[in-house]
């Protein structure tokens, strides 16, 4: 999800569709209405959430003048989880919400919890489900990466780290975070900006200490193609490897690009040798803004990409792609067309591929904001991807929905999303959020 020279939250989401619209920083209120579809089959305003119109999230007023990270994921019993941060306070906050998107009584208080961190001010930026009904935060802090957990109630999980977190010793900040089957946590994370970012991915123990014997003292480099880059998504596979998912590029040059590491951190032989060739076979302009998806015996980039970069004007190259790799990082010439399926789709600047339970994708896009004026009302453009890659016709109207995130600005609006495989969730925010409203949608 990339902007030239803006960030936009690098997040996933779940089962129901929740957004969150606020109040922007000129003053002009955002006051969200109903989220809508087009004649969406599968994807329908959920009217046991608020009546199907969207939940008022009110924030503390410590947070409303400096809110610049949302993070959502879907926890256990189809909890939504909502964080909160703003890179210049010592906290953070974390609202919980039942599928009918009432506050959860049973986290923090009536629903809501402050995250303190010490004398540390902290951005978080990416929040998974843990065993246990808890969440993994991710994110940086004033001396490093910040790693958390939380319970089930909301409260820092003493058993970790210290007094329920842990600044690694590394100047940077991590934004993307998963689990491996044995607990242990696989964060990525960079430093640096401009032509001179530096990417890494590291491992800590169930418990919050750094695995020493992983890559060098515990974080492995990895490579970095375009300037502006950062970690969208860590992914473990079935066989214990790890692909980082890297986004980036600025002045419209927009592109991704993946990394395979082993179980110990060590790059794996030959891959990025063999992912870089097939990337440059399938789309040889390089342009491309997608999200990765393990799947059995390999995994996906899903997203849209186009023949130039991209401009203000729309291009009429622009598609949307699957693409499959082998776990070696060759093209899997048995799924769709030589290794792709392809499908009509404007050019998206966010993209986030949300897997089904049954093996379907709904991929979520939003467009370039250098296509859109200060009032373009913001639109997420949902398509539901079958496991071969085929438009699910079945769904909203000939495969798409457009979900319209009412009196949101696309200018200024934050957007990040989690699965859960039954919910999708979607949180958005404009700039200097005051007041974040919730929709949830059946998805």
């Amino acid at each position: 999800m990339l902007d030239d020279g803006v960030a936009r939250g690098l997040g996933r989401l779940g089962l129901s569709l929740m957004v969150l619209t606020v109040t922007a920083a000129c003053g002009s209120t955002y006051s969200a209405g109903p989220a809508t579809t087009r004649a969406a089959t599968h994807a329908v305003s959920d009217r046991t959430c608020a009546g199907g119109a969207a939940k008022t999230i009110r924030l503390p007023r410590s947070l409303r003048n400096g809110v610049g990270t949302i993070t959502t994921a879907v926890l256990a019993h189809g909890i939504t989880l909502v964080v909160t941060s703003s890179g210049s306070a010592r906290f953070a906050i974390a609202d919980a919400f039942t599928p009918r998107c009432a506050p959860d009584k049973a986290f923090g208080d009536n629903g809501v919890e402050r995250l303190a961190f010490g004398d540390q001010t902290v951005t978080i930026a990416a929040v998974i489900s843990a065993p246990g009904g808890g969440a993994i935060l991710a994110g940086g802090a004033t001396s490093g990466s910040l790693v958390a957990r939380i319970d089930a109630n909301g409260r820092l999980d003493p058993a970790f780290g210290r007094d329920g977190w842990t600044v690694l010793p590394w100047l940077d900040s991590a934004s993307a975070v998963t689990e491996t089957p044995s607990g242990d946590i696989v964060v990525g994370g960079s430093q640096g900006g401009g032509c001179c970012v530096q990417a890494w991915v590291g491992e800590l123990s169930a418990r919050g200490a750094i695995v020493r014997q992983f890559g060098s003292a515990g974080r492995s480099s990895i490579p970095v193609y375009r300037d502006d880059s950062g970690v969208g998504r860590v992914a473990v596979e079935p066989d214990g490897d790890i692909l980082a998912l890297v986004v980036g590029g600025n002045m419209g040059n927009w592109g991704v690009s993946v990394t395979a590491l082993t179980s110990s951190g060590s790059p794996v032989r030959s891959f990025q040798r063999s992912f870089n060739a097939g990337m440059k076979r399938v789309l040889p302009s390089g342009i491309f803004v997608g999200d990765l998806v393990v799947r059995h015996g390999g995994f996906l980039l899903v997203g849209t990409g186009q023949n130039h970069s991209v401009t203000n004007v729309p291009d009429p190259s622009a598609t949307g792609r699957v693409i499959a790799f082998q776990p070696d990082g060759k093209l899997d010439s048995g799924f769709g067309t030589d290794g792709e399926a392809s499908f009509r789709s404007p050019m998206a600047q966010s993209v986030w591929a949300l897997p089904r339970l049954d093996g379907r994708l709904l991929m979520a896009a939003v467009p370039p904001v250098i296509q859109a004026g200060e009032r373009t009302q913001a639109t997420i453009r949902l398509v539901e991807i079958s496991a071969n890659g085929r438009i699910d016709d079945a769904f909203g109207d000939h495969g798409v929905a457009q979900l319209h995130l009412r009196h949101v600005s696309l200018f200024y609006a934050v957007i990040a999303a989690a699965t859960n495989g039954r919910v999708s969730v979607f949180t958005a925010s404009t700039a200097g959020t005051r007041v974040l409203q919730l929709t949830q949608i059946l998805g």
